[in-house]
């Protein structure tokens, strides 16, 4: 496996890296919890040391699964990327059957928020890199984010952060 710097941090990543959102859903087939906990071990056997969650994938499923896969690997072997802004936790999304969008929430109280539930289902103190799930335009111009952020950052519970630019799900303004 060859692994490389993230962006301009000291965080080395296996230049493959497991999207999680595989294995917490069932959208692709996947029904079997063991199955997704094994194809995650088998990664990281492989060398891949970088996963890539987000707290709304399988309304935390995405998260918990890493925490039970992974549980007794050192944490400093593990890379995790999880992912922040959609808020399931006061709207509820219900049986979602494919990808429909919740409503975000930026506000620097909900992001503390939403990292600290994030924590929990790790089982984890930090977070290697934190990203904003899908913002548009107009967030990512919101200062307050990204003081919110660096905060986060200076505490330790967040190592990078950044944003995750994913595909229109319906038509968007930007």
């Amino acid at each position: 496996m060859k692994y490389r710097k993230l962006g301009k941090t000291n965080i080395e990543v296996s230049e493959i890296g497991f999207g999680v959102w595989t294995v917490s859903t069932t959208w692709w087939g996947i029904k079997d919890d063991q199955f997704g906990i094994n194809l995650l071990r088998q990664a990281y056997d492989s060398g891949i040391n970088f996963f890539d969650t987000a707290d709304t994938y399988g309304s935390g499923k995405g998260e918990t699964i890493l925490a039970e896969a992974f549980s007794g690997v050192p944490r400093s072997k593990l890379v995790i990327s999880t992912k922040f802004g959609y808020d399931f936790y006061h709207n509820d999304p219900g049986d979602r059957a494919g990808q429909q969008e919740l409503p975000q929430n930026w506000t620097p109280e909900y992001i503390e928020f939403a990292l600290e539930q994030s924590l929990k289902r790790l089982k984890t103190d930090y977070v290697d890199f934190y990203q904003l799930h899908n913002p548009r335009i107009d967030t990512l111009r919101k200062d307050e984010i990204f003081s919110a952020l660096e905060k986060l950052k200076k505490t330790g519970k967040v190592r990078a952060y950044g944003a995750t630019l994913g595909p229109a799900i319906n038509e968007r303004q930007i």
